[in-house]
């Protein structure tokens, strides 16, 4: 019986593929360690995703899928593929399955379902197939998994993780780490223990903290960054700083080994105080290489907060950002407007925030409007008012329009109150923080001319709250449009690398 597996990512509605399926690299290291060949296929990265699939059926031993609700039109054009064209079993998995595993379940062209964290489950299943049995169920259910016993991620099962490597990180953080940048994704633990109302690790039930020794993640470091010459590490934990001594020992090993290299992760804001994240920590992780922390602000309003669950007061919110600052550490923070139940005068508070924030240089926000994601409680409140109908199969989620309701970061939906407004000060708060392009990735002296009168305008209309006749998004996505087509065309010409510049005391050269 064949030992080879085959792991599939397929391609994303929005053309969205900046870091690598670290979810499938994990099944697989999880495979290959036990004697499993494992091959991954990026359907992105493929002209011909379905012949290049059909050429790995035939000595496969079952076919894993893992997929977001925004690749679930591809994802079911794989999988039908496969079942059309062979009898090799199909194991689904990710978030969208692990959100709807009954719906998974009913779909014809799904053997097994595994809901949650997948390597044991899919071990087993593999295990049982190279055996010649079956397994006696269709459904895996959620496990919660020791992370000191899974192995090391070997990013090398994904054959395309160079590109990921040497590409461009559109964060704030490439104005300040050295260039040319080498990157990967790692993740340290598992699960956050607060309980948002727009989360999806509360719907996963993901919300038991689980973290990997900190003698396995500083080696697991050392190991990644020398085999893969890196120069920055982004960690992409949920929730990094739940327990500060483990962070202070991870920090203090990666100073004492003499790692070259900068870091980023998530932090929450009510841990900036004396007790947990305070200035002796701060200058430890700053020591240790951090460059930039992303901030789960969403809100200026205290009302909104509160339907949020988020645990926070802006006044913490400003603290953490403050806290950032005075110790150059990027504070990348994060805003949701439109939020079910909110009003105009909430949606104010937030850009005040937002434009009170601006006077700290080390802060950057992203600004989107509230995405339903499916299961979360003020998901759920709205499917009981009627205002969202939630599909009621899988083929059902193929349509775009559903995806967009679900996932789209700029869509307008029945509940918003004030959706013109909330959309274009989303844009433009946005704009202003050059979250599309910064001039650190502009070569040309003309484009960051006309950059900067973009976010010069953007600038007045978020000081006045003021979102009227908003001509000039036309005008810049125009722009956009034409500087990434002319620098796709270049990249493909090979005169423009990937990866670019050099820093020098801070600041680019």
């Amino acid at each position: 019986m064949s030992r080879k597996v085959l792991l599939i990512r397929p391609r994303n509605v929005y053309n969205y593929n900046n870091y690598p399926a670290l979810n499938l690299i994990c099944v697989g290291s999880k495979l290959k360690s036990a004697g499993y060949d494992v091959k991954i296929i990026n359907c992105a990265f493929e002209n011909d995703p379905l012949k290049a699939i059909s050429a790995e059926l035939k000595d496969s031993l079952l076919a894993g899928i893992s997929f977001l609700t925004s690749e679930v039109p591809d994802a079911y054009a794989v999988m039908k593929h496969i079942k059309d064209s062979s009898d090799l079993p199909v194991v689904a998995g990710g978030w969208h399955t692990t959100l709807f595993p009954e719906q998974m379940e009913a779909c014809q062209y799904v053997d097994y379902v595994v809901a949650g964290e997948g390597e044991e489950h899919i071990l087993k299943i593999a295990d049982l197939l190279a055996k010649g049995e079956r397994p006696g169920q269709k459904i895996f259910p959620k496990r919660m998994l020791d992370m000191d016993t899974l192995p090391m991620p070997d990013y090398d099962i994904d054959g395309n993780i160079g590109r990921f490597m040497d590409s461009y990180l559109t964060d704030k953080l490439s104005e300040y780490v050295r260039q040319p940048m080498r990157w990967l994704p790692y993740e340290s633990s598992r699960g956050c223990p607060s309980h948002c109302t727009f989360c999806i690790n509360v719907v996963a039930g993901n919300t038991r903290y689980r973290k990997k020794s900190a003698a396995k993640v500083i080696s697991e470091i050392e190991y990644i960054v020398n085999k893969h010459k890196l120069t920055h590490l982004k960690i992409i934990d949920d929730n990094f700083f739940v327990d500060i001594k483990w962070v202070r020992e991870i920090c203090a090993g990666i100073i004492d080994r003499g790692f070259d290299i900068t870091w980023d992760g998530e932090c929450r804001c009510d841990y900036f105080n004396d007790r947990h994240l305070n200035d002796e920590t701060l200058d430890l992780c700053r020591r240790s290489g951090l460059v930039q922390l992303t901030l789960g602000i969403e809100s200026g309003s205290e009302h909104t907060l509160k339907l949020m669950k988020k645990g926070i007061t802006p006044e913490q919110a400003e603290n953490a950002v403050r806290s950032c600052n005075a110790h150059k550490i990027i504070a990348r923070s994060s805003f949701i407007l439109e939020i079910p139940g909110e009003t105009i005068d909430d949606i104010k508070y937030t850009i005040r925030l937002i434009n009170r924030l601006r006077r700290y240089p080390y802060f950057t926000c992203g600004v989107g409007t509230f995405r339903p994601y499916p299961k979360c409680e003020l998901t759920e409140n709205l499917l009981k008012e009627g205002y969202l109908k939630e599909p009621r199969s899988f083929e059902e989620w193929k349509m775009q329009n559903v995806i967009d309701m679900y996932t789209s970061a700029e869509y307008q939906r029945p509940w918003q109150a004030n959706a013109d407004y909330s959309e274009s000060a989303a844009y433009y708060l946005n704009m202003e923080s050059s979250v599309r392009l910064g001039n650190h990735q502009i070569d040309r002296a003309r484009d960051r001319v006309i950059n900067n009168m973009f976010i010069s305008v953007a600038k007045l209309r978020n000081k006045l709250a003021y979102y009227g006749l908003p001509f000039e998004k036309i005008l810049y996505k125009r722009f956009l449009k034409n500087f990434y087509s002319r620098r796709q065309e270049m990249e493909k010409s090979g005169s423009y690398p990937l990866s670019r510049g050099l820093e020098k005391d801070g600041k680019r050269a």
